[in-house]
């Protein structure tokens, strides 16, 4: 990965208050359940054994959608990625709440955790759901899925696995599905846009976008077994 890649950022990190609720969850339970980043790669074992699935969610928000997945499927180890503290907070405070024993952090940059921490062939799905679009064409080249993260989500996946972005803005889909479909080594699991599957919940960004008229889109690859 390039230097000049790692600089551009897919988020910015704004001032945001946190809850009491936030604030006392982060302080005491952060050393539970957020793993630091140390750039050593993940032992998925040691972090879920037993597990059937290991999922990384990248940028989860508040955690409303990540907490429900992992209480519905107890079985799958879940890494939630993401920057924002209060989120982090706020998805401490769920797992404290629901006793979700199958879900870990780490609060950090997702390229960085990619590039550094994941080992290869490791993951069962990628969940990407409504990351920001970037709509100025001037921003486009901060959006978080470009040619160069889809090779490291290829990477990370065992062979079979799917990397599963939703999104609300259509010519956020329609670069999306572009830059997987050029991708070698990844097929389409739909003849286009995928069906919602089971598993993702509704968000508040999702709903936001029904409110506003906007199409959903769903796209799940998938990489192809040699």
């Amino acid at each position: 990965m390039s230097d000049n890649f790692r600089r551009i950022r897919s988020y910015v990190i704004r001032v945001a208050r946190m809850s009491e609720s936030q604030k006392k969850a982060y302080s005491e339970l952060y050393p539970n359940w957020v793993i630091p980043f140390d750039g050593a790669q993940l032992d998925w074992d040691d972090l879920f054994p037993g597990a059937v699935k290991r999922i990384v969610e990248i940028g989860f928000g508040m955690g409303d959608a990540t907490r429900q997945v992992a209480a519905e499927n107890p079985d799958w180890g879940i890494l939630g990625i993401e920057v924002h503290k209060p989120g982090v907070g706020k998805l401490l405070w769920w797992i404290d709440q629901e006793k979700l024993g199958n879900l870990y952090i780490i609060e950090h940059d997702a390229v960085e955790v990619l590039f550094d921490m994941i080992p290869a062939e490791s993951v069962d799905g990628f969940h990407i759901w409504f990351p920001d679009p970037w709509p100025k064409k001037r921003h486009h080249k901060r959006r978080l899925i470009q040619p160069e993260i889809v090779e490291m989500l290829k990477r990370a996946l065992k062979p079979g696995a799917y990397i599963h972005v939703a999104t609300d803005w259509e010519p956020y889909a329609e670069h999306i599905l572009s830059v997987f479909r050029n991708a070698d080594g990844l097929k389409n699991r739909f003849a286009e846009w995928a069906q919602k599957p089971d598993y993702r919940p509704d968000t508040k960004f999702e709903n936001r976008g029904i409110v506003a008229e906007r199409t959903i889109r769903d796209i799940i690859f998938e990489k192809e077994k040699i």
